[in-house]
């Protein structure tokens, strides 16, 4: 499919100097040619002065390797359990070989980019979810960001490659929700967008059709009546949270889709689905 970036100098403008938090989930990152391309797109943006930060998931990694040991990993609400043998199997993947992967291709692409977890620089502070409902093993919880880590590394001129593992005050490793830390990270340095690249076109409604845009009561309402459900309703969920706390527009597009970053950045539809405060709708559709 061939794009025109008609409207590429308006957008490279309005977004020069801002930053975009951007987080790829393990089937994007499992799809090296998917890969290279959005870090080929994401070295456009980071050219015109777009300044960008990465999170990385890996579930799907997760499960094969899971897989390969015998053991079956459990979900609660599309939510991921994490036992013993799935914090060691995240310690492996997360904290290892899934973001070498991608310092590896951005090696290639001539890009500087730096590994950080949630205990690199004290960057995120956890806690472990309370088990009064839900026993979720290890997970933990976001209670404060110090991203001074990730402010520096951009200004040095690194692109920050950030893996959802932390710690709680007792230096116990917990493993983290990928999207919600890309959401807390971006509602906390209040990023201009926060862009969710996954293996799905984007939200869909009840026949099927993709949505192109949501407000967030248009997002909400798709969540109570669970058109939106597990891992789409998780992603709802932190977008919302994001636009509450001041993040202008979240979008969630398909990331292996050839160019669909430039795509949803640089022309006037996008590619996918944005989420917006509803105060923001008529800004969107004037633009």
């Amino acid at each position: 499919m061939v794009h025109q970036f008609t409207d590429k100098q308006f957008y490279l403008r309005k977004f020069k100097g801002k930053i975009f938090l951007l987080k790829i989930g393990g089937e994007v990152v499992a799809d090296k040619l998917a890969l290279e391309g959005i870090l080929r797109d994401i070295r456009s943006l980071w050219q015109s002065g777009i300044r960008v930060i990465l999170v990385h998931g890996g579930g799907k990694q997760a499960d094969e390797l899971a897989a390969k040991i015998g053991h079956t990993p459990v979900k609660i609400g599309g939510r991921r359990v994490t036992g013993e043998q799935d914090l060691e199997i995240a310690k492996m993947l997360y904290g290892g070989s899934l973001n070498l992967e991608i310092l590896g291709l951005m090696k290639k692409l001539k890009m500087k980019g730096i590994r950080v977890s949630g205990l690199d620089g004290g960057l995120l502070d956890t806690k472990i979810r309370d088990k009064t409902k839900f026993d979720f093993g290890f997970v933990g919880d976001i209670v404060r960001i110090h991203p001074k880590v990730l402010y520096d590394l951009l200004d040095a001129g690194y692109m920050p490659i950030v893996s959802p593992l932390a710690t709680d005050d007792n230096g116990v490793i917990l493993n983290i929700n990928a999207d919600t830390i890309a959401a807390e990270l971006a509602k906390h340095m209040k990023v201009e967008k926060l862009i969710l690249l996954t293996n799905t076109d984007g939200v869909h409604d009840a026949a099927g059709n993709l949505i192109s845009y949501l407000t967030v009561s248009e997002a909400r309402n798709l969540i109570e009546t669970r058109v939106a459900n597990e891992g789409m309703a998780v992603k709802l969920l932190n977008a919302l949270m994001a636009i509450e706390s001041g993040v202008k527009r979240v979008n969630i597009i398909n990331g292996l889709s050839p160019h669909s970053l430039l795509v949803e950045v640089l022309t006037k539809k996008g590619f996918g689905t944005m989420v917006v405060a509803d105060r923001e709708k008529k800004v969107y559709l004037n633009e």
